[in-house]
């Protein structure tokens, strides 16, 4: 399996809530690293622990892949995040608004599994379509 294919394949293993296939595809001493809370997210554990408490605040959470592009072993992937916010989000209450945004994900694999990322999200679109945050107009 190529590293892009890799990574559609954890993709797909989040989206149906497989842990054991994200496991067997994120190595153990996985680190992700995100300007965004959480800050770092350590080991293929720590991983599935993050996306189960995702789930609570996202239980209809879902990331398509929009493309990703391979070099060495790099893979960036550009990822559309779909989800309606039915639990709190850091210290905002749920909103009951659907969120649909593109993020950036850079992964790094190491013998076919996922050894690292790097993830970036538009925080302020985020809080706008959940109705956290509103701009004057």
């Amino acid at each position: 399996m190529s590293n892009k294919e890799v990574v559609a394949a954890f993709l797909k293993a989040t989206n149906q809530r497989d842990w054991d296939q994200v496991l067997a595809l994120v190595d153990e001493d996985f680190v992700r690293h995100s300007s965004s809370e959480p800050k770092e997210v350590k080991t293929n554990l720590g991983l599935v622990q993050f996306h189960r408490k995702e789930l609570e605040t996202f239980p209809d959470l879902k990331e398509t892949l929009v493309f990703s592009i391979q070099e060495g072993d790099l893979v960036a992937a550009r990822i559309h995040f779909s989800g309606t916010q039915s639990g709190p989000l850091l210290n905002f209450p749920p909103s009951g608004k659907r969120l649909s945004a593109d993020f950036n994900c850079f992964f790094r694999l190491v013998d076919g599994k996922i050894k690292e990322s790097w993830v970036e999200y538009d925080n302020l679109n985020g809080l706008i379509q959940l109705g956290h945050y509103h701009l004057d107009t």
